[in-house]
Order: C-alpha cells, then structure tokens, then sequence
C-alpha cells in the first residue's frame, strides 16, 4: 500500500514538474516579442493545455498507447518500483536543469528512465523495441521536420505579413499560443496517461491492453489534466526567457511563424502516435524561423540546449538503472 501511495505522489509531481518546465515553451515567442505579460500568458496556456489533453484523448489516445506499451511489467511490487524510479530520475534531471534554465524533455527522461528502470529489474527483454522505433522516429521529426517546415512558414509568412501591423500579428499570435498549448497539453498528457494506465492494471494485476479505451480510463485523463493545469499556470519563467528571447531575437510576424510551426508538427505527431518532445518542436521552429529570416542564432543559448538533449537519454536512463537496483536492495 505504501510503494502504490508513492507511485501515485511521485507521478503528479512530475506531471506538475512538466508543467512548469516544458509548458512553457508554448508562451515563449509571445513573452518574448512582448505581446502579453507572463502571467496572464501562462493562465490562458493551462486552460488550453487542460482542454488539449482531454479532446485530443478522445480523438486519438494512440501517444499513450506508446507509452504504455514501452516496457512489459507483470508482477505488482516490481513494476510500481520499475515506474517510481524511472520517474525520479526524470524529475531529478528536470530540476536540476530547471535551475540552469535549460529546457528539459521529460519525453525523452521518461522513455530513458523506463527503459533504464525495466532493464533493472526484469532485463532487456522487458523493453518493448517497437515503442522505441516510434520514438526515434518522432526524435527525426521533432528536429528534421519542424527546421524544415519553419523555414517554409517563415518565407511565407515574410512575404505574405509584411504588411500587417504589428497590433494585428499580436492577436494572431495569441491564437498561435492557445493552439500551441493546446496540441502541448494533447501530446504531453497522454504520456503521463499512459504511465498512470500501466499503474492502474499493475494494482489490479492485468496484463496493459495494447490500445487504450479512453471512455474506461475518463477518470485518470480528468486527473492528468487538472495536475498540469496547476503545473502549467505557475510555469518555469527562467525557461521562458532562455527560449523566447536569448536563442534568436524574433519579430512578431516571426514568432507567429514559430507558433504555427510548432502547432503543426505537434498535431501530425499525435495523430500518427508519435511521442515527441515539446521542447524540441519549439526550440527547433524558433531556430528555423530565425535562419529562413536571416537572424543571427545564440550559439551559446543553442549549444545549452543541444548538451540538455543530448544528455536526457543517458543520464536518465543510468539515473533510473541506479535507482532501481538500489531500490531493489531494500
């Protein structure tokens, strides 16, 4: 009763943890080409986040399917234990990054952490290799496809917004930031649906379905939306800043661009059931937004960002397969 009690803290804190860290890369451009404050940014982005996670669940869950199927865990004990510790190493490595304003992928920390986790305790045949094909997948688009798709809308855009002014662009840019928060919350929530659905039948010991029925699970979407909301409306301003400002400086007619980039990319990821990461999309749009306009790009700020995603994979999953066999010692 205890380890299933810590299961359940453990994941709303690091469903609130990706709240504040990966949230915000939805209101990034929009802080930083001054169109509204942060606060009221960050309030409106929970809303559309909580909305995102709970009809895009509907519409298609198959991110969560991802997910749940990432590793095979059948006995009680261990499988919690698989889930806490992988969880702890992503919530570490958020926090930690957090302090330095590096934006984190807690979607690459959680796959690395259950991969890390499941290797410890039941050996790598417990991996399911076919969920991490999607992920790669999802990685080359997340990076390839969104610089190439932002250079376009960034041509686009210069040549067909030039002559908008500005006042009109930052209302334009709003609507970018709610469908941003919105497809944010649609693929983030389900990876943490997913985590709660293989807790949910480890308790009741039954093997996880391959696909998920979203009208039998309503309770545990309802739950994951409302724990980001409260995660997304206190946000991580620090990452905000790194991102919306210090990697290129952006016109509002080039942010809107980064925004519709960045919501297109999410929503053909969700619909073929890629796990991508937020952070990737976004950092990847405002990059290639800034090269289609010729913007010189923050070596430094990118070369931060670059290590932070080169380090999840590893650090995470070592993290995890450290904790899991210390954890297995007690």
């Amino acid at each position: 009763m205890i380890i299933q009690t810590l299961a359940v803290i453990i994941t709303v804190l690091l469903i609130f943890t990706n709240g504040m860290t990966d949230a915000p890369n939805a209101i990034a451009t929009l802080i930083g080409s001054k169109v509204m404050s942060y606060k009221k940014a960050s309030i409106i982005s929970a809303i559309f986040n909580f909305v995102g996670i709970i009809i895009m669940s509907f519409v298609n869950i198959s991110v969560a399917d991802c997910i749940s199927g990432m590793i095979n865990v059948s006995d009680g004990v261990n499988g919690i234990l698989v889930l806490i510790t992988a969880m702890l190493s992503v919530i570490i490595f958020a926090l930690v990054a957090m302090q330095f304003g590096i934006p984190t992928s807690e979607t690459h920390g959680l796959v690395a952490g259950l991969t890390g986790s499941a290797i410890a305790v039941y050996g790598i045949n417990a991996v399911n290799g076919k969920q991490w094909i999607s992920v790669a997948i999802g990685l080359v688009w997340s990076i390839l496809g969104t610089f190439i798709l932002s250079i376009i809308f960034g041509i686009i855009n210069k040549k067909v917004l030039h002559n908008i002014k500005d006042k009109t662009i930052g209302k334009f840019q709003i609507l970018g930031m709610c469908a941003m928060s919105f497809m944010r919350g649609a693929q983030d929530g389900q990876k943490f649906i997913g985590i709660l659905i293989i807790y949910n039948y480890i308790v009741k010991g039954l093997v996880v379905p391959e696909y998920i029925a979203p009208m039998e699970n309503i309770y545990t979407i309802i739950f994951v939306a409302a724990v980001m909301f409260i995660g997304v409306s206190i946000g991580g301003k620090k990452i905000v800043e790194n991102i919306g400002s210090n990697v290129t400086e952006l016109s509002q007619k080039q942010a809107l661009s980064s925004d519709i980039t960045t919501s297109i990319t999410l929503l053909l990821a969700s619909l073929n059931g890629l796990p991508v990461s937020t952070t990737h999309v976004k950092t990847m749009s405002i990059i290639g937004v800034g090269v289609a306009n010729k913007k010189s790009v923050s070596k430094k700020a990118a070369i931060d960002i670059i290590k932070a995603w080169i380090l999840t994979f590893p650090v995470c999953l070592v993290l995890a397969y450290v904790l899991a066999k210390i954890f297995t010692i007690f």
